[in-house]
């Protein structure tokens, strides 16, 4: 017995070698994130979608301790009447978002910019043309919203 344990130890080590050198960097260039190919998903609720086309389209990009999902949908405006489920970065690649509270703070966002949607928000999610957004969301709050 005592003669395997070397062994199997270096068996363990050369496995873990192999596990660590698996993973690997995800870039997130922006430019090819705007042309990434993605994968339609559900239409929104009806009684969420205020005016548009309830159409949209999403690739997750990577789930581990946070979500890193590109999301893109066809000009629309959303009522966030319920309130938001997680903490969300978004940085907008494509077409512009406005985002309304129900306080009627106003913000508009374009190409480039970015913003934080805090946990609990609510208004409406206005995006007059056609949107595309890279966004970061913690793993929990994503699993329990997606549930």
């Amino acid at each position: 017995m005592k003669k395997l344990l070397p062994i199997f130890c270096a068996f363990v080590s050369v496995i873990a070698m192999s596990a660590k050198a698996e993973i690997s960097v995800l870039g997130l260039d922006a430019g090819q994130l705007r042309v990434m190919e993605l994968e339609s998903i559900p239409p929104w609720p009806d009684e969420f979608v205020l005016s548009g086309t309830n159409k949209h389209w999403q690739k997750i990009l990577h789930q581990g301790e946070f979500v890193v999902v590109v999301y893109e949908s066809e000009a629309a405006v959303i009522d966030v009447s319920y309130p938001f489920p997680y903490d969300e970065y978004v940085l907008v690649l494509e077409g512009e978002v406005i985002l309304t509270s129900t306080s009627g703070e106003r913000q508009r966002y374009g190409v480039g910019e970015s913003f934080v949607v805090p946990k609990g928000w609510t208004g409406t999610w206005d995006m007059p043309v056609k949107y595309r957004e890279k966004i970061v969301v913690e793993r929990k709050a994503w699993d329990e919203s997606e549930g």
